[in-house]
């Protein structure tokens, strides 16, 4: 059975996005026993325990090459290892999960413009409609579909925090581009891993030492190994898999799935509510990234999830 999951390419995307989809879901559901920084180093403790034979080996093998680009592997652990999930966990403890997924699904347009403005990609009409077209999303999704919230520029602090993390795994998206050829994916995943658990420890202890640990039972360790395993390293492997298979143009499109399981967990796991302006916005969000999606030039570029 493994071996034809392995030669189904969409199967294995579909699952890494359903996957990816629960991240935000148990970082809502933690957040109630746990500070957000507490989750992610232990987030970053059980990928770093499990990958452990494969980290010593890189760091035995691939010394040099981690001394060589050791900047740049540490400005992608801050932004892409720690930033973004940290960010995320952060900002459920003020927003919803279904609006953390909503906006997270903003993440290729952020890319592009980021793209632009900062290496100067030259981007396409189309691009900066279907950036408008999402944005416009975003507003409905953090101001609820209030248009005297959004003249006002009253928005929840939770969904700003969310856009933070979209910036910072845009950033992670741009410059990864900078290593990718010189280092084998496996290599760059293993290092960012133990530089951002080894950047959280003293991290963790000052958060521990200021905020209070909630009640931590079966429930709340069952969500912690879900993020430390099914996010964080199945979704990479699964992910890689698949691009290999199909390329990532195609493997792209499997990504506007990750807010549509997200938002089913939130409902049925947590009993969030679906209400009108996140269903709008997530409307026009989906629509700015479909028409990116289907682009023959598009070069989409490929993320792992650390």
């Amino acid at each position: 059975m493994l071996q034809k999951l392995g030669k189904a390419p969409y199967l294995l995307l579909v699952i890494a996005a359903l996957f990816w989809g629960g991240n935000a879901v148990a970082g809502k559901f933690l957040a109630g026993s746990l500070p957000p920084v507490t989750i992610s180093f232990t987030r970053l403790g059980i990928g770093v325990l499990i990958m452990s034979p494969v980290i010593i080996r890189l760091f035995k093998n691939e010394r040099a090459s981690l001394r060589e680009h050791f900047k740049l592997l540490l400005f992608l652990a801050v932004t892409g290892v720690i930033g973004f999930n940290l960010l995320i966990y952060w900002a459920v403890n003020y927003t919803t999960a279904i609006n953390a997924t909503l906006l997270n699904s903003t993440s290729p347009l952020f890319i592009f413009l980021l793209s632009a403005l900062l290496i100067g990609e030259k981007m396409e009409l189309k691009y900066w409609i279907s950036m408008a077209i999402s944005m416009l999303g975003v507003l409905v999704v953090i101001t609820h579909g209030s248009v005297e919230r959004m003249l006002a520029l009253q928005f929840n602090v939770g969904d700003l925090i969310m856009v933070l993390a979209v910036i910072s795994w845009a950033l992670y998206s741009i410059y990864i581009k900078k290593i990718s050829g010189k280092l084998p994916s496996l290599a760059i995943f293993g290092f960012t891993l133990a530089i951002g658990f080894m950047l959280m420890i003293p991290a963790v202890a000052i958060e521990l030492s200021i905020v209070p640990v909630g009640t931590v039972g079966l429930e709340e360790w069952t969500a912690l190994f879900y993020i430390g395993i099914f996010p964080s390293i199945c979704s990479f492997l699964l992910w890689n898999r698949g691009v290999a298979m199909i390329g990532p143009s195609k493997a792209s499109i499997s990504l506007n799935l990750i807010p549509v399981f997200g938002t089913l967990f939130a409902f049925f796991v947590l009993g969030e509510v679906i209400s009108v302006p996140q269903i709008i916005g997530g409307c026009l969000v989906f629509t700015g990234v479909f028409i990116t999606s289907f682009s023959k030039k598009k070069t989409v570029q490929v993320a792992e999830e650390a």
